[in-house]
């Protein structure tokens, strides 16, 4: 078993998604760089840039995902957040609302009772939750609102000098705000150091991939998928995304909701961040803004995956199962197909050749992700890797085009994917890129195991048909006393189909498999038909009632056109009225075979913690 490079699987189908996106965004025309300081009105339109960053660490990304932009007035939901931490929601609610204003976001918005902002996604609350953060013998209130950036992000990150400045010479508007909110003792004194910092708090540079991780520490609860380290509270996290979702895009607040349906905010150098509590976060940068101060091509880029992938909060997962229910080797759980012992220790040395991934619950984006995440995983070590679909209750369209995908990128790298889905699925049809698909996982690993004897193991291990004298229930005798005992076996042939043995009939005879394929099976409490075992050539059925007047409990029926050779119970008869001595080796032979049986059939159940078919 060898390990592949990643590269050599290719970018993950999330992010060729992804960079598709981009792609047809180039197209989308129309909006204006921000000009209120030379940054800004210098920038290059042309960058488009986006990262999607999942609570679990991942991170995909597509287009300038890597270029850096000044984080503006997206810094407000983060100062925001160190507000709440410092006051508590009381403390902050006395100087700030939570009210959507309907307003621009450098609007005069506040309260002419109260003298509060309308809330802290606008300027004037903005200003009022970074005078809200406090200074601390750990560090100044700017020193603090960074490192909480910085924590955020995973990483250090800087103030821009040259911005700060620029946003100082034209922050005039901003300084009337300060001073009118001064006057109604929502800041307390001199507004000009909460000023200040508040203009450096937008200068703090970043790149999608930082503003991604930075959403999905909110979307994860306040835990940074990246460091594990817990930077925010739940409650403050839970009560800044509600503040997001219904104030964070300023006037376009309404229909931003309605398209996208995710707690978001942008910023005036052209980022958007938006959040899917509990699973993921979306970054996206392009400095053309509308009428609203939103980034043209940021909100299409949203809508277009909101659409595309049902991001939208009403139309998320229903539950919250892991999406991989289980995981093992081949190894653990081997096939139904009773194998010789050639073929047992072939599979035995190479059994973790093979991987299954079982999946559950509703597979939408996230789960998808981690589905497609655990594949490329697993495929990096295992030749063969085995999907069972049967336990999904809710698949989007888009996911089997994905694995699909997924399927043909591991073809191009000598993996190999196959999907367990219920027969007739019409998830698994009219793919662009067709995959395996087995009705059952006893189909599917024997599928498997036939690839992994084909490679590795000789013509003995997997015989299209075997002399009687070679079935295994005659192993242990001498060669007199199996040509003594095939003399008194008959041939007997069935066509695919035919049920040879019923559960509840009497002992009939021995059978010995000479070609062709014979399953066994029974009926559950509830009526189910249950694959219990498959037997090829060189094995036998119907001697677990030998010598009793005990029924069998099982049904055989052939799977192919199978030839055997069968002992009848008359035959049995004879050999132990004419031969005592060969009747004892005999039964000293079946005794043998059937512990052998058992302690395969224990070595098999050790290893199905799995799904029954």
């Amino acid at each position: 078993m060898s390990t592949v490079p990643k590269t050599k699987l290719g970018p993950s189908v999330i992010t060729e998604y992804l960079q598709r996106v981009v792609e047809d965004l180039r197209e989308v025309e129309g909006g204006a760089v921000k000009d209120s300081i030379p940054a800004l009105a210098n920038a290059d339109p042309h960058p488009i840039g986006i990262a999607v960053a999942t609570v679990d660490g991942a991170i995909y990304q597509a287009g300038d995902s890597k270029q850096e932009f000044c984080i503006q007035s997206i810094s407000k939901a983060f100062t925001y957040a160190q507000a709440l931490t410092d006051r508590g929601m009381d403390g902050v609610f006395e100087k700030i609302d939570v009210e959507p204003s309907g307003d621009a976001f450098n609007e005069i918005s506040l309260q002419p009772e109260t003298g509060r902002p309308a809330n802290p996604m606008i300027n004037a609350g903005a200003i009022a939750a970074t005078s809200l953060v406090k200074n601390t013998a750990h560090g100044t209130r700017r020193e603090r609102i960074l490192r909480l950036y910085s924590r955020l992000a995973g990483r250090q990150l800087r103030i821009n000098k040259t911005i700060h400045a620029q946003e100082h010479r034209s922050g005039d508007r901003n300084r009337a705000l300060g001073w009118l909110l001064s006057s109604r003792d929502i800041i307390e004194g001199d507004p000009t150091d909460a000023l200040e910092d508040y203009f450096a708090q937008c200068s703090v540079m970043l790149n999608c991939v930082d503003l991604a991780r930075m959403g999905a520490t909110l979307a994860a609860g306040g835990v940074n998928p990246l460091s594990g380290e817990r930077v925010l509270d739940t409650q403050v996290v839970s009560d800044v995304l509600s503040v997001m979702y219904t104030c964070g895009m300023y006037d376009d607040a309404g229909r931003w909701a309605l398209k996208v349906g995710l707690p978001a905010k942008s910023g005036v150098a052209g980022g958007i961040i938006a959040v899917l509590p509990g699973q993921l976060a979306v970054a996206v940068f392009s400095p053309p803004l509308d009428q609203h101060g939103n980034s043209v091509r940021g909100v299409a880029a949203c809508e277009r995956l909101t659409q595309d992938l049902d991001l939208h909060f009403a139309r998320t997962e229903r539950n919250g199962h892991s999406t991989v229910r289980s995981e093992y080797y081949l190894s653990e759980a081997p096939s139904l197909m009773r194998r010789n012992d050639a073929a047992n220790e072939v599979l035995e040395e190479h059994g973790e050749d093979v991987r299954i991934v079982e999946l559950q619950g509703d597979l939408r984006f996230a789960g998808a992700e981690t589905a497609i995440r655990t594949i490329r995983e697993a495929a990096r070590e295992c030749t063969y890797v085995l999907v069972d679909i049967r336990q999904v209750d809710d698949l989007a369209r888009y996911v089997m085009p994905l694995l699909g995908r997924t399927s043909e990128q591991l073809e191009n790298a000598q993996r190999h994917l196959a999907i367990i889905a219920e027969k007739g699925s019409e998830h698994t049809q009219d793919l662009d890129h067709p995959v395996t698909v087995f009705p059952t996982r006893a189909e599917a690993l024997t599928w498997a195991e036939d690839r992994i004897l084909e490679k590795f193991g000789g013509p003995e291990c997997m015989p299209d048909k075997v002399h009687s004298t070679d079935s295994d229930l005659l192993s242990s005798l001498s060669d007199d006393d199996v040509a003594e005992i095939r003399s008194k076996t008959t041939r007997v042939e069935w066509p695919a189909g035919t049920t040879v043995l019923r559960a509840g009939q009497r002992f009939e005879g021995v059978y010995m498999v000479v070609s062709g394929n014979v399953e066994i099976t029974r009926r559950s409490p509830t009526g189910e038909r249950v694959e219990l075992e498959v037997l090829g050539p060189g094995k036998s059925f119907g001697e677990v009632a030998l010598g009793t007047d005990s029924r069998h409990m099982v049904s055989f029926t052939t799977l192919t056109d199978v030839i055997a050779r069968k002992l009848p119970p008359e035959a049995v008869d004879e050999i132990e009225k004419t031969h005592p001595e060969l009747a004892l080796r005999w039964w000293r032979a079946v005794s043998t075979h059937a512990m052998r049986r058992i302690e395969e059939r224990w070595r098999q159940q050790a290893g199905e913690t799995h799904t029954a078919d």
